[in-house]
């Protein structure tokens, strides 16, 4: 597949006139894996209509990013990644609205996992360097000794941006160098380089893998919402350097094979549910609460039986396999127990989001379920039960009492406070 892509961009250079090279959004490896997503479900026929999916795109985007909603530039995380996608000759412009995916197989490759995404964004930027005769004084950057070093080849590289991209109409834009410093980003993180400001400042710090990602916490994203970005955490740079050492400058690493196996990615599975619901929408607007309760339901717990079996695995991860409200454990039997149901959250993330649930005994989870009969302060952990409760035999003994604070000390909160509004709305 590399040789594919390479063969496949022969042309790509800074002078190209057919979309773009990298731009705000499609220098990062998670747009173009989740665009390519939406692009390859919503084709008909090897074919996309921009227009027609540009409206579309919106909730998606702001449902994978976790933007806000109503983020002004949300669209362009696809608009950017349609321009990327065409200057690597993926996809073809037959209009000014009208796309044939040119080669299909590599948008399905881009899809497979977001390693295979920066694997291609990767090889586009390379071939693009390549074809314009910057690989020389990248490789002259990458072995340089030191920053100061580093910041004279980074400049000569510049120069010749300036004079080669049919992007940048004048020197010394923003614009101009933030084009450079996507490239220097993409190229430069498997190659353990250091970080590039806008300005073109080389720093200390080594670039990590949020540095080539979008799906990191920034001004867009809403504080009390968690973001999908597993991937991030997971992503396997032995995978990578594997698949692409004939074309590293950093120096070389023994890699056993066994070292390239990916780990699953929650964040794919939800892009799956997330466009399929869309689909749902568009197809049935008349659908009631109810029915889209039982339909995230039913395609969480079954469509999509790994987000089940990943929330279940992050709450035994990341907590005490023991019930928080009486200590039972026996691990078969603990539940995992949602603090918002899947149809009141507002963003299918919720769903798996291990934060929004505990692991809790059979009895429990039943009394705690949809917030009927008990609920816990989001402050202080108080357990509170309803009056039929507190007076029952079985659950009496609980009123007045707390759980671990530890289960309250981070994201819980904000889900236990919509448990508790439920609680008194209720009664």
């Amino acid at each position: 597949m590399i040789n594919k892509i390479l063969n496949n961009a022969i042309n790509v250079s800074l002078g190209k006139q057919n979309g773009k090279f990298l731009a705000d959004k499609s220098y990062a490896f998670d747009t173009v894996f989740f665009i390519a997503k939406f692009i390859l479900h919503n084709s008909v026929n090897n074919q996309i209509n921009k227009l027609a999916l540009k409206e579309k795109s919106i909730e998606y985007i702001e449902d994978i990013f976790q933007l806000k909603k109503g983020t002004a530039g949300a669209v362009n995380y696809f608009l950017e990644t349609i321009n990327f996608l065409e200057f690597s000759n993926i996809l073809v412009k037959n209009n000014h609205n009208n796309y044939l995916i040119k080669d299909r197989e590599i948008l399905e490759y881009i899809t497979e996992t977001p390693e295979n995404a920066y694997i291609f964004t990767y090889l586009i930027t390379y071939q693009t360097f390549k074809n314009d005769n910057l690989l020389p004084l990248f490789d002259k950057y990458c072995h340089a000794k030191n920053v100061d070093e580093k910041s004279v080849h980074i400049k000569d590289i510049y120069k010749e941006f300036c004079r080669k991209s049919v992007s940048i109409n004048e020197e010394g834009t923003q614009w101009s160098k933030q084009l450079v410093k996507y490239a220097f980003t993409v190229l430069g993180y498997i190659n353990n380089q250091n970080k590039v400001t806008r300005e073109l400042v080389v720093k200390d710090k080594k670039l990590s893998v949020s540095d080539i990602s979008l799906n990191i916490s920034g001004t867009r994203t809403p504080i009390y919402l968690p973001k999908k970005n597993d991937y991030l955490q997971n992503f396997n740079r032995k995978y990578v350097k594997y698949y692409l050492q004939g074309y590293l400058f950093a120096e070389k690493e023994i890699i056993q094979t066994n070292d390239i196996i990916i780990i699953d990615s929650v964040a794919q599975s939800l892009a799956d549910l997330k466009l399929t619901m869309l689909d749902d929408v568009v197809n049935n607007n008349t659908t009631s609460d109810y029915e889209k309760e039982q339909y995230i339901v039913n395609m969480v717990k079954t469509r999509n039986q790994s987000v089940q079996h990943q929330f279940r695995k992050a709450l035994l991860d990341n907590n005490a396999h023991r019930c928080p409200i009486c200590g039972f454990c026996f691990e078969d039997y603990l539940i995992a127990s949602h603090i918002k149901p899947y149809s009141k959250c507002e963003d299918t993330y919720d769903a798996i989001n291990q934060y929004n649930g505990f692991l809790m005994c059979p009895n429990h989870d039943r009394l705690f379920e949809g917030a009927k009969h008990m609920t816990i302060d989001a402050i202080s952990g108080e357990i509170i039960l309803s009056p039929t409760a507190a007076n029952s035999q079985d659950f009496g003994n609980l009123k007045g009492k707390f759980i671990a604070k530890t289960y309250i000390q981070n994201e819980r909160r904000h889900y236990l406070k919509w448990h508790n509004e439920r609680f008194i709305a209720l009664k």
